[in-house]
């Protein structure tokens, strides 16, 4: 089965279980990572050990029993677990985000709008109100909500586009669907609306704490890094303080288009 995310395509060697279903495409060869599971590793005098790739081997730690083992590019992984019943395919993602960190893409923890063709992201921590703020978009300006927890960000000939995920956390919205990026929102709770747009120094204490870097590998690492601090120099970085209202819709939205 192959998956496209962030338009490159994923050879998904995991069951048809729902949560790939919109992100599903026909054959490819051009995949740009290829998994696999294995029911258990193989055994040779009570002890087991790892046939495929292992440059890198990555463990899960709420299911110990479930470990990845991948090539030194990502471009091969394998699941090993008696039963693979996790529905957020964590270890799958951080290959994931190991591998298309190669192809200017980085992976972050917000929701996610479609206003006009354009695509406004809101990041920041659990419980601040990203869904929220979508929603917010969603009734007083009619923007389609894409997602509203995880975000992939790739830039592509030089523009920067967002794109849906499979992965939603506890949100209910989920769409295959890529937008040209306008801006990025980080959300902070407070009593009054304003907002400010942040500098690159700023942006790395707001903005970068919200996007999962593979620290597990550091090549990619850097690329990742690259990467973000690329889409600072092409996105504006806004940083609204706000109540769930609607004049944090009309302000943010004034302030993203010059009105």
């Amino acid at each position: 089965m192959i998956i496209r995310i962030a338009d490159l395509d994923i050879d998904w060697g995991f069951k048809r279980d729902g949560f790939t279903e919109l992100f599903e495409v026909g054959n490819s060869d051009a995949a740009v990572i290829n998994f696999s599971q294995s029911s258990q590793m193989s055994e040779c005098h009570g002890i087991q050990y790892v046939h495929s790739p292992t440059n890198h081997i990555l463990q899960h730690c709420r299911a110990s029993a479930e470990i990845l083992c991948a090539n030194d590019d990502w471009s091969d992984a394998v699941i090993y677990s008696g039963n693979y019943t996790d529905a957020d395919y964590s270890l799958p993602l951080a290959a994931i985000c190991s591998r298309f960190a190669c192809f200017d893409t980085i992976f972050l923890h917000g929701s996610f709008v479609d206003y006009d063709g354009n695509g406004i992201v809101f990041a920041g921590y659990s419980g601040v109100g990203k869904t929220t703020q979508a929603q917010l978009w969603n009734k007083y300006s009619d923007a389609e909500i894409v997602n509203g927890d995880k975000v992939f960000l790739r830039i592509i000939n030089d523009k920067v586009f967002a794109f849906g995920s499979p992965w939603k956390g506890s949100s209910e919205y989920c769409l295959n669907k890529k937008v040209s990026l306008k801006s990025v929102v980080i959300l902070k709770q407070a009593k009054e609306n304003k907002i400010k747009r942040l500098n690159t120094i700023e942006c790395i204490e707001h903005f970068l704490p919200h996007v999962f870097l593979p620290h597990w590998d550091e090549k990619n690492m850097v690329k990742a890094l690259d990467t973000f601090n690329n889409i600072l120099e092409k996105v504006p970085v806004w940083l609204l303080e706000c109540r769930p209202d609607e004049d944090a819709v009309k302000l943010t939205k004034d302030t993203i288009f010059n009105k």
